[in-house]
């Protein structure tokens, strides 16, 4: 991925151009604090439970030495060029190691990051509803956040999208909504500034449902038509709310009106074409019928993620966008983390994510048994094809929603995670 941005150095203003790379050293090279990806071994011959990990110590890089020649860790290069041409300030290549942080801190900071947005769309949509004035800084400076974090760790934000809980839905919605709509916008290589913007689109795409009354919003059964005529408004609403503001970005009053239009011209409030439709709005499509198909509502249980997917896809082209609903299932995938995956031999375990490349052979948490009693908690990575206790190799046989087997990923995850080998809480503060 390249990025773009502009910055000052000594007086000097440069234009800086980034990008991800991998680079090979030596083991005799390596330092706390770099990221490996790949071995001079296959994987499966090494110690190391993840395909990609953290040198967190001195401890990591002798283990690694013992194993290996050669490895290959993400750098990051960049391009610094001076825009002042009147300076005799020359060009300079950089090459910066990058140094993630360990799965528990950015789950933990996910977290609160996750819990801090939550907070903030319902004081906005609070406000909304008794017709006070939006803050629109504070959410901002939100949004801003979730882009970081996104960008340091989309598996965790993709993961606390999970989190739903059928009396927050309004908050939640908003909030998982933006949270897609940045993931999806870094998969079509949007800039960071971008990503930003997308994000406030996301988060208001559904304010004008504060104007429409309670009874509406929260019938528990088929809205009349008379009903749904009301329900349809919210569109128009929030166009009304967020029109004329000066602090907020102006694609997100296009997006808040058009996000339930089609590229078929038959959706509303105006009907209009796949010509009048940006991208934001294009995006903010997708990810809001995915994350409404999935959730739990008080008049019926959310579909699963690949039976979404499926109606996604069916309406690629007529009502969603082809190119970004293609993104946005390989961005999801088969094994969406999150989800409670079954395998074949009868366990059952959380999926934690799938590394670029081995998207079928996704990291899992085992908490059942083959019989579905709790177990010790293990991770277990499909890619490096582990076996059971039988000597068997591990296969993936189902996908299933929070609830099924008596389990509640929501629970789980709020009481928080310890797991041999992999220690994490979403719990700290």
């Amino acid at each position: 991925m390249i990025a773009s941005v502009t910055t000052t150095r000594n007086g000097q203003k440069y234009r800086v151009h980034k990008r991800q790379v991998r680079k090979q050293l030596t083991v005799a090279e390596l330092t706390v604090g770099m990221y490996v990806v790949e071995l001079d071994i296959p994987w499966e011959e090494s110690p190391f439970l993840f395909q990609g990990f953290l040198l967190e110590s001195e401890k990591d890089i002798h283990m690694v030495q013992d194993y290996c020649k050669t490895v290959w860790v993400d750098v990051v290069e960049e391009d610094w060029i001076p825009l002042d041409k009147t300076k005799n300030t020359q060009r300079v290549t950089r090459t910066r190691y990058v140094e993630k942080q360990d799965m528990a801190r950015q789950l933990s900071e996910a977290n609160r990051t996750y819990q801090a947005a939550k907070v903030q769309v319902k004081q906005l949509f609070a406000s909304a509803h008794l017709g006070q004035a939006l803050n629109m800084k504070q959410a901002q400076v939100m949004v801003k956040d979730c882009v970081q974090r996104v960008i340091s760790n989309p598996n965790a934000m993709l993961w606390l999208t999970r989190l739903k809980h059928q009396d927050e839905y309004t908050a939640e919605h908003s909030v998982n909504v933006s949270l897609l709509a940045i993931s999806l916008g870094q998969h079509l290589d949007l800039a960071p500034y971008e990503l930003e913007n997308l994000g406030i689109c996301g988060l208001m795409h559904d304010i004008g449902k504060m104007k429409v009354p309670d009874e509406i919003l929260n019938k528990p059964g088929r809205l009349t038509p008379e009903e749904f005529e009301e329900m349809a408004r919210h569109t128009t609403y929030a166009r009304q709310l967020l029109m004329g503001r000066s602090d907020i970005y102006p694609g997100a009053v296009d997006v808040a009106w058009t996000h339930h239009e089609r590229l078929d011209g038959k959706g509303y409030p105006r009907g209009i074409d796949s010509t009048k439709i940006s991208l934001f709005t294009r995006i903010v499509s997708v990810v809001d019928a995915y994350d409404a198909m999935t959730s739990d509502r008080v008049y019926k249980a959310g579909m699963s993620s690949l039976e979404a997917m499926k109606i996604l896809n069916k309406n690629a082209g007529t009502q969603f966008d082809k190119e970004v609903v293609k993104k946005f299932i390989a961005m999801i995938g088969l094994y969406p983390p999150g989800y409670l995956l079954q395998m074949t031999n009868g366990e059952v375990g959380i999926i934690l994510s799938a590394d670029e490349g081995y998207q079928l052979k996704p990291r899992v948490i085992m908490i059942l048994d083959k019989n579905k009693q709790p177990q010790p908690e293990q991770i277990i990575n499909l890619a490096m094809n582990p076996v059971d206790r039988d000597g068997q190799p591990y296969k993936a046989d189902g996908v299933f929603r929070s609830g099924n087997f008596g389990v509640s990923v929501s629970d789980y995850i709020q009481r928080g995670l310890r797991i041999k080998g992999f220690e994490y809480s979403l719990n700290d503060n």
